[in-house]
């Protein structure tokens, strides 16, 4: 008998093997949401190493806990909670160690020079805005943080934001209502001064 594809295999599947402590059964796992939670880690954390981080403590905290998974959810959804609830840790860490954002790593300046791209003005300018909006996320509270970034950086609807946090839809659509009101108000008064 030919064993199953590991593309035929649905997430549910996986985590069951997982929950037995079948440990061929995260690989698979990885290889389908690897990317998407690092990219969610990323625009969150803003640092690529403390996404990579993160995204590796996820996939290790999702089979020591994959006994708790109660099928209830969706794989995804449970990866992505599990990832956030992480990465609202490793901000708070850092923020108590002082440690500053740093801005995403750009592309080779002289690939951009050499295509005569935009001048080098048009660059600092965005990367000002850039700047600021990041401070503006990151003076946010951790929730309303997560939602921000999972609905303006990993463009999920609110219906799968409030499947990945575990909460109601109206407090993720006021949350978020909430979150861009203070970070209006906070890049408005940077302008300002």
């Amino acid at each position: 008998m030919e064993p199953a594809r590991v593309d035929s295999v649905s997430d549910r599947d996986l985590m069951a093997r997982l929950a037995a402590g079948d440990r061929d059964a995260l690989a698979p796992l990885m290889e389908r949401h690897y990317r998407r939670l690092f990219r969610l880690c990323l625009g969150y954390l803003r640092n690529p190493e403390d996404a990579l981080d993160v995204v590796q403590e996820a996939f290790v905290k999702a089979f020591l806990n994959a006994g708790r998974w109660d099928g209830s959810i969706e794989a995804g959804p449970w990866l992505s909670r599990v990832a956030v609830n992480l990465s609202i840790d490793r901000w708070r860490r850092n923020r108590r160690r002082q440690i500053t954002f740093a801005p995403l790593v750009e592309d080779d300046h002289a690939s951009t020079l050499a295509t005569h791209g935009p001048g080098p003005d048009q660059g600092v300018v965005r990367r000002e805005r850039r700047d600021r909006l990041d401070r503006a996320l990151a003076r946010l509270p951790a929730r309303q943080r997560a939602v921000v970034v999972l609905r303006h950086y990993q463009d999920m609807s609110l219906e799968e934001i409030a499947q990945t946090l575990g909460m109601r839809l109206g407090t993720v659509k006021s949350s978020l209502h909430r979150a861009l009101g203070r970070m209006r108000d906070t890049l408005r008064d940077a302008r300002e001064s």
